[in-house]
């Protein structure tokens, strides 16, 4: 930048140029820029300009047609009510792939994990090479979950009541969030989770971190009015934005997921920022009104931006510590240490 300024004072010395002339080629340099960037990567810097969208074209279900799927994946159930799915990369597959699938993904009636390519994963994880045909780049983001949700709903299965999306560095209490589920009608349209506001401040959006539900009736609306349509579902860097945008077409809004006492259920940031209370307020839609050991409560579903220990820390405390102390309270009577058990869900290398 300092080379360019240098040769552009010496070009306006040189030409004797005005300095509104100088201004206004300036100016023009950078909003060619602006535009260039813009267009390449679909980042909205200037409102009214075009973006690349050749994504709908490209990034389509013609990507679906050769793609490797695992057998623990074939053999997932194909019906029931909580279908799970976790976006992945190669990075990840023998860290964070591994400590969901050994935690709680196994907890769902059928989970898995929709990736590039299958390096590092063994058969026994249940896998899907959706995206082998699409760049692991942050500003594809919309692609890929765009294409997982119609993927998971029309070539997977539909008969399921729920499908939860999650991230690889996302831990989810799935007992906790079975039960909430059971509250809504999944024949109605519905998309849960926790509410940011930026760029949408009216109604929100749902993170995509800390994990978001769909009901049937949504996902089956997604598929058949808005995965076609450039209009109703336009694309936004932001992904967890765009598909809230896309949803919000139809009508179908974030709900409030806070229970009785103004709680989150879902956590975006990580645990200790959510414990401080020190979040990005610009985003935050509703009012912070807990913090400290506050919001780790018996309703809590998901936590998000963990490291693969922190998952497994997390679910051996929950479904080992907790239900042998748990036991202990039930039938004092019982001696401590013939009441602990490991944590549920297989482990797998």
């Amino acid at each position: 930048m300092k080379s360019f300024l240098n040769d552009f004072c010496q070009f306006l010395r040189k030409y004797k140029t005005s300095m509104q002339t100088a201004l206004l080629l300036l100016f023009i340099f950078f909003f060619v820029t602006l535009y260039k960037i813009q267009y390449k990567t679909g980042i909205e810097i200037i409102p009214f300009l075009p973006i690349d969208v050749s994504g709908f074209d490209q990034y389509n279900e013609n990507l679906l047609v050769d793609i490797d799927i695992s057998e623990s994946a074939l053999s997932q159930q194909k019906k029931g009510f909580l279908f799970c799915w976790v976006m992945t990369a190669p990075i990840h597959h023998t860290s964070r792939v591994k400590a969901v699938n050994s935690t709680w993904l196994p907890k769902c009636d059928a989970g898995h994990f929709y990736t590039t390519n299958g390096h590092h994963l063994s058969q026994k994880i249940p896998f899907h090479t959706i995206f082998n045909a699409l760049p692991d780049s942050y500003f594809k983001l919309f692609w890929k979950t765009r294409l997982a949700l119609l993927y998971s709903y029309k070539h997977v299965s539909k008969e399921f009541d729920w499908y939860f999306k999650g991230d690889d560095d996302t831990y989810v209490v799935v007992d906790t969030l079975r039960e909430y589920l059971k509250q809504f009608d999944h024949n109605k349209p519905f998309y849960i989770g926790y509410r940011l506001k930026r760029r949408m401040p009216e109604h929100g959006y749902n993170a995509g971190g800390s994990g978001y539900a769909m009901s049937r009736a949504a996902m089956k609306i997604f598929a058949d009015e808005l995965y076609p349509s450039k209009d109703l579902c336009p694309y936004h860097e932001w992904e967890d934005l765009a598909i809230a945008r896309c949803l919000g077409s139809k009508g179908i809004r974030p709900t409030d997921t806070r229970d009785s006492k103004g709680r989150q259920r879902f956590l975006a940031w990580r645990p200790e920022e959510h414990f401080n209370g020190d979040l990005t307020r610009s985003f935050i839609y509703d009012k912070v009104e807990h913090k400290g050991f506050e919001i780790y409560h018996e309703n809590l579903i998901s936590l998000h931006h963990l490291q693969p220990d922190e998952m497994r820390l997390i679910h051996g405390i929950l479904y080992g510590v907790s239900s042998a102390i748990n036991k202990q309270v039930e039938t004092p009577s019982t001696p401590l240490e013939t009441s602990l058990s490991p944590p549920n869900g297989t482990i797998i290398q």
